[in-house]
């Protein structure tokens, strides 16, 4: 009986594995495309509209990403559990001036509009937001809005 169990356990496990993996896939697809800022909390404020920096995040179906602001950008690497509540994120910065260092965050996408909490760079896995609350952290909030393909230049 206790071999059943093994060989059980052992035949099933890719199978729950995998299933996991199609859940952060079809998540990544749900995120691809290119997203903007459009607006930014932190200290638990606001920024008023014209406070918001020109940023774009644009996310690959692989999770490889580009940030990009008027004069620099960087490429990093995205990584999504949709399965816990909230959402999480991770994104590892491979290019500039942030280059190795993770950030952690929780995230949730409301149709065309996709609400980041995240960290700082090289902040600890244990400063992951709790909740889309700034005030008392280092936190920041991004609010992107996808960026339609008839609306790019």
């Amino acid at each position: 009986m206790h071999r059943f169990f093994s060989v059980l356990c052992v035949l099933t496990t890719p199978l729950l594995l995998n299933a996991g993996n199609d859940d952060v896939r079809k998540e990544l697809k749900a995120l691809q495309g290119e997203w903007k800022t459009v607006g930014l909390e932190a200290g638990g404020k606001p920024f008023p509209k014209e406070a918001v920096f020109d940023f774009t995040f644009i996310v690959g179906a692989d999770g490889k990403s580009i940030g990009r602001m008027p004069k620099s950008e960087y490429q990093s690497k995205v990584s999504v559990d949709p399965k816990k509540n909230p959402k999480t994120i991770e994104n590892v910065h491979a290019t500039g001036q942030h280059k190795g260092k993770m950030q952690y965050g929780i995230y949730k996408l409301e149709g065309e509009k996709w609400i980041v909490c995240m960290t700082a760079p090289g902040a600890a896995a244990s400063d992951r937001p709790k909740s889309f609350d700034t005030k008392d952290t280092a936190n920041v909030v991004f609010i992107f809005e996808r960026i339609k393909e008839d609306k790019k230049p």
